[in-house]
């Protein structure tokens, strides 16, 4: 890197900016808790319906850490709640010729360790939209991020489920019009026996030195944990903040665009291809990317700016089913706010620059097989453009054209539903860049020389969809 750079002063910031440019295409930095486990509950619930009360089934899946420490939070990661209702049931609190619904969730969670107690409210929790069959149950699955807990010794904390609330948004076919019918609401509380035991989490006492308590499941304390006694433990049971839904609501209408054939797997012998009218729905991508030369990372999409993007989606575009094989093949569309990224050249020139994101339409293969993981692809193209690049304070003028010489072929991979969110790992080969630099100053090759070239690593967690009209929750940032 350093030859590179020894073409002259004025043109090594440059050199950084567009490094901050091609970092910003990718998802965010952040500590991901270790030891982790799945927790698992199934209960009875009561619900009341205009007609009396009728139970339903409904399954908790939640991911706790396998131990905490006193003073740390403790966090209920990858939320799902999904509830079984009868289509009768559906149709009593939901308009005449409803076609599919959207809802949202919330769960009075109860915490407890030894005589403490408190509550936990898991809000907004969301669904995506479900369409409504002709008969048969109506599975709604809903998740979202959920209040941390913190606690101030030692002992097991428990986590049971308590009263749960629905609220249901129909849709209606076209030729039905619009009802103006406000969403219902569906009241349900645990059924009488009922066991609503989702987990327990053995958590240590906080060390009496500061060094080194034991890498655990909890995250380091938050700037808004709970401040409870001068080192910070809490007294008993205490709840954080309720998450932010950082986004503007999901638009009714879905992306326009074709899936890029060249992207889509072949079709099993025997399979069947189904094209399909596309929901909207939208979900929120963030991450991080390394660029390899620079030897550097940094957040796109930043989940604690004044603005979170949203990827929008035409969910279900196409639909291929053979035996043991199901492919939804959605169209995305990430056009995320420009980006502005801060760095050090040499480690001591403060450099800004901003970063536009031209992409092409994301074409999302998600293929589910029996017995296996889902496997979820993201593939797309996108022009990188670098702007108002600045060293010190004052202006580096790097033209309106310096951006990538050709699209950069992007294709992530994961292994989850792309309903539910998960994380999405690939690499960059970045291209040349070209038409940087003005009056006659031309930083073409020394910019590619030290920008340009493959093994650049990104992560995106994908957060989980939300249906039109909704807001998303924004996720947690894989880990670096």
């Amino acid at each position: 890197m350093t030859g590179a750079l020894s073409g002259g002063r004025t043109t090594r910031p440059a050199v950084v900016a567009v490094a901050a440019c091609v970092l910003g295409l990718l998802p965010g930095s952040g500590s991901a808790a270790r030891d982790q486990r799945e927790a698992r509950l199934t209960a009875a619930y009561d619900c009341a319906l205009p007609s009396g009360t009728r139970q339903v089934e409904v399954a908790f899946d939640v991911t706790f850490p396998e131990r905490g420490v006193a003073g740390k939070p403790i966090r209920p990661r990858a939320v799902s709640v999904r509830a079984s209702l009868p289509r009768q049931a559906v149709a009593e609190l939901l308009p005449e010729g409803a076609v599919s619904a959207t809802g949202a969730a919330a769960v009075a969670m109860a915490v407890a360790q030894g005589r403490e107690r408190a509550g936990a409210e898991w809000a907004d929790l969301a669904s995506p939209e479900v369409k409504l069959p002709a008969r048969g149950s109506v599975e709604f699955g809903f998740g979202g991020d959920v209040p941390y807990v913190t606690v101030g010794s030692g002992g097991d904390v428990t986590f049971r489920a308590g009263k749960l609330t629905l609220t249901l948004d129909a849709a209606t076919a076209p030729a039905a019009g619009g009802t103006g019918t406000p969403p219902a609401r569906l009241a349900c509380a645990p059924a009488r026996g009922a066991d609503t035991l989702l987990a327990t989490v053995p958590v240590e006492a906080a060390a009496s030195s500061t060094p080194s308590a034991p890498d655990t499941g909890s995250d380091a304390p938050d700037s808004d944990a709970p401040q409870g006694t001068p080192n910070g433990t809490p007294k008993g049971v205490e709840t954080g903040p309720r998450p932010r839904a950082a986004t503007d609501a999901c638009p009714a209408e879905a992306p326009k665009g074709e899936l890029d054939p060249q992207r889509l797997p072949p079709v099993p012998a025997g399979g069947e291809v189904s094209e399909l009218e596309p929901t909207s729905t939208c979900a929120v991508p963030v991450g991080f990317a390394t660029l390899r030369k620079l030897k550097s990372s940094t957040l796109v999409n930043d989940p604690r700016g004044r603005r979170v993007g949203l990827m929008r989606l035409a969910m279900r575009l196409r639909e291929v089913r053979a035996p043991g094989y199901v492919e939804y093949d959605h169209l995305g569309d990430m056009r995320l706010p420009d980006a502005e990224g801060t760095f050090l050249t040499f480690g001591f020139q403060p450099t800004t620059a901003r970063i536009r994101f031209e992409p092409e339409p994301a074409t999302i293969v998600n293929v589910i097989r029996p017995g296996r993981p889902p496997t979820t692809r993201v593939g797309y193209r996108q022009h990188l453009r670098l702007y108002d690049v600045r060293v010190n304070g004052v202006p580096l003028d790097v033209g309106p054209r310096c951006r990538t010489s050709r699209p950069v072929e992007t294709e992530l991979t994961g292994s989850y539903p792309v309903s539910e969110g998960g994380l999405l790992q690939g690499e960059l080969d970045i291209p040349p860049l070209a038409g940087c630099g003005v009056h006659g100053e031309d930083l073409d090759a020394l910019l590619s020389g030290a920008v340009s070239g493959p093994g650049n690593a990104l992560k995106i967690r994908q957060g989980r969809v939300c249906g039109a009209g909704s807001p998303c929750t924004v996720p947690e940032l894989p880990g670096l």
